[in-house]
């Protein structure tokens, strides 16, 4: 399994938060564990360190602000463009699986040719999940034919409603 499949498998099964506005957590196992998938591992390896009931993984891999580079978002981006979004919809909570998925779009929102690739490829997948009928599905279908702004927050929110 891809190394981000494996990340939602994880925080879905260990119940992490992926509220972007949440002031009690800040869905940190969620911003340390894109440093440990950007510096090359997965949540299957050994020496993985983020889990719900770790407390050492925040002194062992850095303070906050996490504010990734350049290079870390490329790195995550491109795990995350081969991820097969059907496989993380199968094993993970709903609507939980979205939420994890704009944690990437929000966190990793680059300017860069890896993030325009990734939004169309999860537009693709995304709109097996829609309504043919509804706005979204048309929506994702244009950010797939190169019209109109990248994959946004807003649009898994929509994609929520249309399913």
């Amino acid at each position: 399994m891809n190394q981000f499949e494996e990340l939602c498998k994880l925080a879905s099964k260990e119940n992490w938060c992926w509220n972007l506005v949440c002031t009690t957590c800040g869905h940190l196992h969620f911003k340390y564990s894109f440093l440990e998938l950007a510096s090359g591992k997965s949540p299957t390896d050994s020496n993985w360190l983020v889990h719900c009931r770790s407390t050492g993984y925040q002194k062992a891999i850095g303070s906050l602000p996490i504010i990734y580079t350049e290079e870390q978002k490329i790195k995550i981006l491109t795990i995350c463009k081969n991820a097969n979004l059907s496989k993380i919809a199968s094993m993970c909570k709903f609507p939980d699986w979205l939420g994890y998925l704009g944690l990437i779009l929000v966190h990793m929102r680059t300017d860069s040719v890896e993030y325009t690739e990734l939004s169309s490829i999860w537009s693709s997948q995304l709109s097996n999940f829609t309504s043919a009928e509804s706005k979204i599905h048309d929506r994702l279908n244009d950010i797939v034919n190169k019209k109109g702004t990248p994959l946004n927050i807003n649009d898994l929110e929509q994609c929520e409603y249309a399913s």
